[in-house]
């Protein structure tokens, strides 16, 4: 079994967004060998899973620039500086969807893409959804769907849902209402 494990020698900033960073980390690995890697820093973000009394999940279909087309997902946002994840779940919630919840659970969390971003999503868990008014920002074009949970799975299928954080989404939502969570 290999040993696994690198150790950080170097890291230069390469560049400072809003919201993204990128470095470059130069790491020795256990067999000695030096590399680098190309590090996204990521302040980590949040994804609701709001599943309705009638067992229908609320979805948001956006169009996404890097992704290059409309994709339909799962509500999702980033903290505040000093925000909680739970605090962040009811106002994404309510901003993107214009649903309020009840009750907001943190049911997992995990890594985006671990191989180049440092990106951690918080699942929670939303019900008692009450519908009121919804309230995007401005650079924010956003519809709202109800889909049938028990038709989420289709839509991956086809290829009509391709957002990874909404796909394990789906399956959590999946556990939960079979009592498997």
């Amino acid at each position: 079994m290999a040993k696994l494990g690198e150790k950080k020698i170097s890291s230069k900033k390469v560049f400072s967004g809003r919201l993204l960073k990128l470095r470059v980390d130069t790491v020795k690995l256990p067999n000695g060998v030096r590399t680098t890697r190309e590090i996204v820093a990521h302040p980590g973000a949040v994804t609701i899973i709001a599943l309705t009394d009638r067992n229908e999940l609320v979805l948001v279909r956006q169009f996404r620039t890097a992704a290059g087309e409309v994709l339909l997902e799962l509500p999702a946002g980033v903290p505040f500086k000093g925000e909680q994840g739970e605090r962040t779940a009811k106002r994404e919630l309510e901003e993107e969807t214009g649903y309020r919840a009840k009750s907001v659970k943190k049911v997992y969390a995990g890594y985006a893409s671990p191989g180049y971003s440092d990106e951690l999503i918080q699942f929670y868990f939303a019900r008692g959804l009450k519908k009121y008014k919804q309230m995007t920002e401005e650079d924010e074009l956003i519809d709202v769907e109800l889909v049938d949970l028990g038709l989420c799975l289709d839509l991956v299928k086809t290829g009509r849902i391709k957002d990874n954080k909404t796909v394990a989404g789906i399956l959590i939502a999946l556990n939960i209402a079979g009592g498997d969570w």
